[in-house]
């Protein structure tokens, strides 16, 4: 039923919801207020001494909403709190769940910007789809179904952003397979 009364006949109704800043306060108190509370690298808005990390913040036009970029906002803003050279540049974001009972895997980049090459990998046997995106010698983004056990190893690539050549014509294929044809390089 919807506010003025009325009814809708429906046979399926989906609800999507994200995350809303309350930034009412911030914004009462003259910060800066987009979709959150602004705030720059080192986690701190317009006024000096005011800090905002987490789901509230936005940094470079983003408000996150997930526990892993507020966990690494907070590590910077303490650093910088300590006196220590410390800065966010933002976060790389991923996910990791099952659908349906199927795992899914996203991290980074997985559109695929100008500029990028992407390698897909489709086994419908195995019921295992796999996307590599790179860009400049470098894993920007992957997204994995079905077989999802190397995510965090590509996640770890993404976000190291070390280069992938001395893998990358195994990278596809997983760890395992990659560490066996070029150990040296990876351990270095």
């Amino acid at each position: 039923m919807l506010t003025d009364g009325r009814e809708i006949a429906a046979d399926l109704v989906i609800v999507a919801a994200g995350i809303r800043a309350n930034a009412e306060l911030a914004q009462g108190a003259g910060l800066e207020v987009g979709r959150g509370i602004v705030v720059g690298d080192r986690m701190q808005t317009g006024r000096a001494g005011i800090y905002a990390i987490g789901e509230c913040a936005e940094h470079r036009g983003i408000c996150y909403g997930l526990v892993e970029p507020a966990y690494e906002q907070a590590r910077v803003l303490a650093s910088h709190l300590c006196g220590e050279a410390a800065r966010y540049d933002g976060s790389v974001l991923a996910t990791n769940l099952k659908v349906s009972g199927v795992s899914v895997f996203s991290a980074g980049d997985f559109i695929g910007a100008a500029g990028t090459e992407q390698i897909v990998l489709s086994d419908a046997g195995l019921g295992a789809y796999k996307k590599l995106v790179i860009a400049n010698g470098r894993l920007v983004g992957a997204v994995l179904f079905g077989d999802t056990a190397d995510g965090l190893w590509y996640l770890e690539l993404i976000r190291s952003g070390a280069s992938i050549a001395a893998i990358r014509d195994d990278l596809m294929f997983g760890r395992a397979l990659a560490e066996r044809a070029a150990p040296k390089e990876l351990a270095a």
